[in-house]
This record gives C-alpha cells, structure tokens and sequence, in this order.
C-alpha cells in the first residue's frame, strides 16, 4: 500500500521509489531473519524448559546372572529376582545384554561412570591407600570435573544417596563431613565401615553428620528393624536400603521444574560386616530364599584347571564348607535384592505421581560382578572373567523403544557420555567413552570399538609413575600344597575385549585368550597355542594402542579381527 501511494507522489522510474523499493525490500529480509532469530530461540528456550531428568540407580556386586535368574520361594513357586526393575525398566526400553564393567571393583569403577573416562586416565586405580578410593579421588581432576559438576555447571539440581568412595571417611571415626563438588543434595555414609553396615550407621547430609541409625551391634537375634517397615516411617526404619529409598523418593515428590540428576547407590548385594554370609535383607525379606540352591554354570568349581594362569592353577576344589557358605550369600543376596526392587518401583511411582516419568531417563545398573564358585573362585570380582566383568544395564526414557535389545558392547564410561548428549552439558576433561543414543535407535548396529580391561590392585609397572604403595605381588605357588577359602586373586593386568575374543596379559607372565561366543564360560585358555599365533598377534598389537588410551584415541575402532580357527 505505501508503495502504490508514492508512486503517485512521484513520477515513474523515479530513484525515489526505486530506492524505497530497495530499503523495503531490505527490511523484509531483516524482518524475516528476525523472526527467525525469535523462533530459534524460542525454540531453545523450549527445549532448555523440557530438559530430561535422569535418575541412575546402582547396586553394588551384583553379577549379570544374579539379574536374569529365578528364585524359588518358601511356597516352591519361581520367582524373578527384581520383577519391578525388569517390568519397569528393562520391559519400557532397553537392555545392553553386553554392558561390561572393564575395571571390577568398586571404586575405580564409579570414578569411571562419573568420569567417563579409564582408571588409568581418572586416577583411581585401587579402592585404598594413596591412588585409591577417596583418597585418589581427591587428589586427581575427577574430584572438580566429574558429570554432577557438568549438570550442575549446565543448570541442572544434583542428588546423591549411597555408597560413594572406599574409605570416604575413617573406619569408623571421624565421620566425613565433606561433600564432593558438584552435589546439591547429599547423603552418604559417613565412613567407611558404613558402606557394609545395614543398621547402626552414620550418615552425611548436606554435610552433616547424623547419629547413628539403628542399632549398631545388630546380629542374627535380632536389633533390627520392625517388621511393618518401611510403612512405619523413616523415624523407626532404619534399614540402609529403606533410608536410601525414602529419601530419595522424597527429593523427587518435592522437585519444582528444574531439571535434576539423581544417582543412588545401594550397598547391596555386597556382604554385610556382620554374620551371616552375605548381605543383610529387610526383616520382611529375611529367609524367604531358603529353598533356592546356589546356581553351578559352566565353569563352577572347573574340573580341569590346567590351562589357566598360575594363580588359578594352585586353587584346590571348593570344599563343601565353601559351598554352604555360597549358598547361604547367594540366599542373603536375592532376599537383600528384594528391598532393591522396592526402591525402584517407588522412585517409578514418585516419578508418575509428580508427571515427571515421561520426561526422565532411568538407568540401572552395578559396579561390578561376582564369583560364585566359577574356576574354584568361592566369592570377590577383581579378575576379568565373564562374571566379574558382566553386570546388568537397562535404560528407558524419550525415545527408547519398549522391550528392545542391544548386544553392542558397551561399558560403564559411556555412561556420563551418553547423559551429557541426552541433557545438553559440557564436559571439561577429555571422555574415553561415547554415547550409546546411536545403538538404541538402531539396535542393529553394531562397531569395532575395543574395550580396555585392566586391573593395578598392586604396585604396578603397567602405568607410568606408579610408585610402591603396596607390598608387591605374592603369587601363590601350585607346589606348595592347596589353599583354603580361595577368593578372587590381587592381579595386575590389561586386555583387551574385541570382536568375539577376550586378551588377557598378566604382569606377572600369564595370559589367557578366549572365544567368548564359542566358550562363554571361558573353560578354553588358547592363549599360546599354535592355531592361534596369528589371532593373538592382532589382539596384542591392538592391546598395545588401547593400553595407554586417552579421550579420542580410546573410541577408535580396531582393525578387522581375524576369524578364529576352525576346529
């Protein structure tokens, strides 16, 4: 309309109108790019408003197989160990069927989910003394830049109940009061024997240190815990499991619209400090798994040993005193797992209640496995066979389908990765590991990406700089008669986990080669043999890039593998 008007004003052709023409045309654009810029960034500030929550939720020794098995109760009827974890978390997204945790202890291994980065690269390479656990912890980059502090640089609230560290605190005096940077909310155990305490323990919140909850000489008659809990309240319940559950239930029912982090980590299934065997279950739990026998897979209590390192080969045959006394941890464990379950079906419901469940990722997993009785090995992790190694990872949230399966190989640093994709943060250190969004969208895919597997539970000469904090390593020596109460073994090592093949160099000399898909309970040592020179050649030479990996380098792929030998 403005145009038309001045055109009769001023005469046809005129540079007046010719130039107006230009300036209105010009606005146009910036009107339009204006716009943009509005839409843009109210598309931004849309998608900053719906950022997920993310809820991870980590139990502590719990192997793979102690997941997936049945149990039969006091009424002869089976029973799936966590119902409520796989109907509400496994059976609404994803299963990684090959989530490995690389480096299998405690420690090292929740430095790498808040990491996202190898032992050898976050510095927690033991769970004690000056390289390990709190200590360790507190001394290397990890402590000022970890995944809390990332979510929490980006805008996010950070909560923390659970296990934390080895030796956050003394044994049991003085209680730590410190809270780790990058923590809103926190509740720990406030030493270290807290951490294999179910009642009669300490905690910290917020800094704080609270007087001990429960009865702190607890034993098999009794000190325990009503049987009407958690429903009597959290002023009469004390059983750790309950504590941690209620109080993080209540974080999320009390959460505004800021987005949060959540991580609980639960003591169980790892032994308790007190007799019997095992962990210590709810009072409403205890001894409903007493019909239920020990599992004997492939490899329990080996027959033949002659083909594995030398620390395995001076383990005598498990006596039967070692075997009731797996039996009963084995009991203890999927009776204290119950209480587990609980707690995620109400973070589930808390979640539901508050509207919050459609927009939060849920993760579930553990730290490392456990023996139980595999290669004559009656109890621990450390050693980086299949059920140490092999632990459960499910996940729902937006966008993960229902019910599907991945059987790429993923591990525990591709945890922080794959939450800094999903919430937008930034990480401030170099990440070893990647994001797994990749592998739910298309389960099918799959990579050469290798996993490092490593262990420096000892003085080492695998990583540089590792001085003698310890006493060196003590072999046991096969010719010097059998041992009793054998349990996993202080090993140093590194290898490689690749394609359809697990690598193994001791830094005492062994070594062990495995087929995984033909030999999962690895019962087939060919490292050495003559048909496999070429595959143990490759393994070797890529073990040799992976050892001393750091950011990038540690996600490359390897190159093709050989195939193995026919038989």
């Amino acid at each position: 309309m403005l145009i038309s008007k001045l055109k009769t004003r001023y005469p046809s052709g005129s540079g007046t109108v010719k130039d107006l023409k230009r300036a209105m045309k010009a606005l146009s654009g910036c009107l339009a790019a204006a716009c943009a810029i509005v839409a843009f960034h109210s598309v931004e500030v849309a998608r900053a408003a719906v950022r997920p929550n993310v809820v991870v939720i980590q139990t502590d020794d719990q192997p793979l197989a102690e997941f997936n098995a049945r149990w039969r109760d006091l009424y002869d009827n089976q029973r799936r160990i966590m119902p409520n974890t796989m109907s509400l978390i496994r059976n609404k997204g994803i299963e990684f069927s090959k989530y490995i945790t690389p480096f299998p202890v405690c420690a090292p291994s929740r430095a790498s989910l808040l990491s996202g980065q190898y032992a050898q690269n976050h510095g927690v390479i033991r769970i004690g003394g000056p390289r390990g656990g709190w200590d360790a912890y507190r001394d290397n980059r990890i402590d000022q830049e970890n995944l809390p502090v990332w979510l929490q640089r980006s805008g996010y609230r950070t909560m923390h109940f659970g296990k934390f560290m080895n030796n956050y605190g003394g044994p049991d005096f003085p209680a730590e009061t410190t809270v780790p940077p990058g923590w809103d909310r926190w509740v720990s155990d406030a030493t270290d024997n807290s951490t294999r305490e179910f009642y009669g323990y300490q905690q910290n919140i917020d800094g704080l240190i609270t007087d001990r909850l429960g009865y702190p000489y607890y034993d098999m008659a009794g000190g325990k815990d009503p049987v009407g809990c958690p429903d009597l309240g959290q002023t009469l319940c004390n059983y750790h499991t309950d504590s941690m559950n209620i109080q993080a239930e209540s974080e999320i029912r009390g959460a505004g619209s800021q987005p949060f982090y959540l991580q609980i980590d639960y003591h169980t299934p790892h032994g308790d400090s007190r007799p019997p065997s095992g962990p210590e279950p709810a009072n409403r739990d205890y001894d409903t798994a007493l019909r239920t026998e020990s599992p004997k897979p492939p490899g329990y209590n080996e027959p033949g040993i002659s083909d594995k390192p030398s620390f395995i080969r001076s383990n005598p045959r498990l006596s039967a005193g070692e075997i009731f006394q797996m039996k009963i941890e084995y009991q203890k464990s999927i009776e204290a797992l119950q209480s587990v379950d609980d707690g995620v079906k109400g973070i589930v419901d808390a979640l539901r209640e508050t509207g919050k469940l459609k927009n939060t990722y849920i993760v579930f997993t553990s730290d490392n496995g456990f023996f139980f009785g595999e290669h004559r090995i009656n109890r621990g992790k450390l050693l980086p066979y299949e059920p140490a190694l092999r632990v459960p990872f499910v996940m729902r949230g937006p966008g993960i389908k229902a019910g599907s399966k991945s059987k790429e190989t993923v591990a525990n640093q591709d945890i922080a990765p794959t939450i800094l994709k999903l919430t937008g943060a930034k990480a401030r250190s170099k990440i070893d590991g990647r994001s797994m969004i990749r592998y739910w969208r298309n389960t099918k895919k799959r990579s050469r990406r290798p996993i490092l597997l490593s262990s420096y539970q000892q003085a080492t000469r695998f990583i540089p700089g590792d001085y003698p904090d310890e006493p060196p390593v003590v072999t046991p020596d096969a010719t010097k008669g059998a041992q009793t109460s054998v349990k996993a073994a202080n090993q140093n090592y590194v290898g490689i986990r690749v394609g359809p093949y697990k690598y193994v160099e001791y830094e005492v000399g062994d070594g062990e080669l495995y087929v995984i898909p033909k030999d999962p309970a690895e019962l087939h040592n060919r490292f050495g043999k003559r048909r496999y020179k070429r595959v143990q050649k490759y393994l070797d030479r890529e073990l040799t890039k992976l050892r001393a990996c750091k950011g990038a380098s540690c996600r490359a792929s390897a190159k093709k593998w050989p195939r193995p030998p026919g038989r």
